[in-house]
């Protein structure tokens, strides 16, 4: 069965139902009066203007915005759209998002068969304007003066939470990521800015599962050795046994301390074991320490390095909002444009995983029921992150019209002379300023 040539636009438009837009935008005060500026032709504008022009700024998008409708605007009415309104609606479609774009029916098989869903947790850093220093001061202020970041927790099969949060740059990944019910029977893989043991000991309470690097200052006890018969090492210190051990695989359960929260004035101490494993990197001569709650039974020390590899993942996510969907594009000290811009570049993120599925499946309905071969077309981030910016204008257009949107025609030459056409009117032109030097120079 061939896939349907608009089978792309009517999945993003499921996604984002027009209905829901238009009622969305209603709830949050974004549109009061429906005139020039449509609220679901703002919405894919806004997502899906990423390749008009070298840069995301408010022009470009506006440009982008008449182009696929046929309306002309005036600057300040597009600008004065960036509200709190605006960033209020776009936050709710993201997470909208989140929560709609799910894989049905797919499994993990073989090393990750035990769980039901792999999640990997991360941070960046984005580098905003000097005027809005005051509301996101830098960590490092001799070269950055403003900066926030960007904290994602991403589902590879998209069966579980996904969470976008915004922060200041000096805000701890640890304090953000919280843990709940919608851990359980799910992995997650943290980054060391994560590192802390009340977050580890919440997610083995709830049943969920956790593979971190260990710090270099953790230095628990040994409690129990899984590999190997040196019962000696029972009761030493960590860091005191790596530094004799000869082994190549170390295995063990270590038993540490850490104080909980305050209580009434009172802060108490929690014991708690958890498993480190050590892969020694023979051309460093030193270990690779990972801390986890999976059992041997369920994955090996070489599995659970394997596995811990696919953090690479979330920085392919970084990259493609970043290169391709210009993450880091912030022409504005006004913070309402910089908040609408970084939640329609994760919409845009969004919408790519939708295009990869729909993609995916096509290319599976395709597939000749005898043809023995096992391989499969594959859709890599990057990739078609760059063919999505390459096609954008032409998928806006398709969208809104499989929204229902028909744009209003429009002349391309009085297009052109309008944005072509000088906005300081009275500044001379540049022959009318040759034509003055030279009769001050006479």
């Amino acid at each position: 069965m061939a896939v349907m040539k608009d089978s792309i636009e009517k999945a993003l438009c499921h996604l984002f139902p027009s209905g829901w837009l238009n009622d969305q935008a209603e709830k949050t005060g974004v549109i009061k009066r429906n005139r020039k500026v449509n609220p679901i032709a703002l919405f894919w504008t806004l997502v899906l203007g990423i390749g008009y022009g070298e840069h995301r700024s408010i022009a470009s998008l506006r440009r982008a915005y008449e182009e696929a409708t046929g309306m002309t605007l005036a600057s300040s009415s597009f600008y004065d759209r960036f509200t709190p309104k605006l960033v209020e609606f776009l936050k709710r479609a993201c997470q909208r998002a989140l929560d709609q774009v799910v894989c049905e029916g797919e499994n993990f098989k073989g090393l990750l068969a035990d769980f039901k869903d792999l999640l990997v947790s991360d941070a960046t850093i984005l580098r905003l304007h000097d005027g809005l220093e005051n509301l996101y001061p830098a960590c490092r202020t001799n070269h950055t003066k403003a900066a926030c970041k960007l904290h994602l927790v991403y589902s590879v099969l998209g069966v579980s939470e996904q969470r976008v949060q915004l922060t200041g740059e000096r805000k701890k990944e640890s304090q953000v990521c919280i843990i709940k019910d919608w851990v359980k029977n799910c992995l997650l893989l943290f980054d060391l800015g994560y590192f802390k043991y009340a977050l580890f000991d919440r997610t083995d309470t709830l049943d969920g599962f956790f593979t971190s690097r260990l710090k270099t200052t953790c230095d628990g006890k040994i409690v129990t050795v899984y590999q190997g018969s040196e019962t000696g090492l029972i009761g030493e210190k960590l860091q005191y046994v790596l530094l004799f051990i000869r082994r190549g695989i170390l295995d063990v359960e270590v038993e540490v301390t850490y104080p909980k929260r305050k209580y009434k004035g009172k802060r108490s101490r929690v014991k708690k074991t958890f498993r480190v494993i050590g892969i020694k990197n023979p051309l460093t001569n030193t270990y690779h320490l990972y801390v986890t709650n999976i059992s041997p039974e369920v994955l090996s020390p070489q599995a659970i390095a394997r596995i811990y590899s696919i953090r690479w993942l979330i920085e392919l996510v970084f990259k493609q909002l970043k290169s391709f969907y210009h993450l880091e594009d912030f022409p504005s000290q006004n913070p309402n444009i910089v908040h609408a811009l970084i939640y329609s570049a994760i919409l845009t993120m969004i919408v790519s995983q939708t295009i990869e599925q729909v993609l995916r499946k096509g290319a599976e309905s395709e597939k000749d029921p005898s043809d023995n071969e096992t391989h499969k077309d594959v859709f890599p981030l990057l990739r078609l992150a760059a063919v999505v910016n390459t096609y954008c204008a032409q998928l806006l257009k398709a969208v809104l019209r499989c929204a229902g949107l028909k744009p209003t025609p429009q002349s391309l030459t009085d297009l052109i002379r309008k944005e072509a056409r000088d906005p300081n009117r009275r500044r001379p032109t540049l022959p009318e300023q040759l034509q003055l030097i030279a009769l001050a120079a006479a």
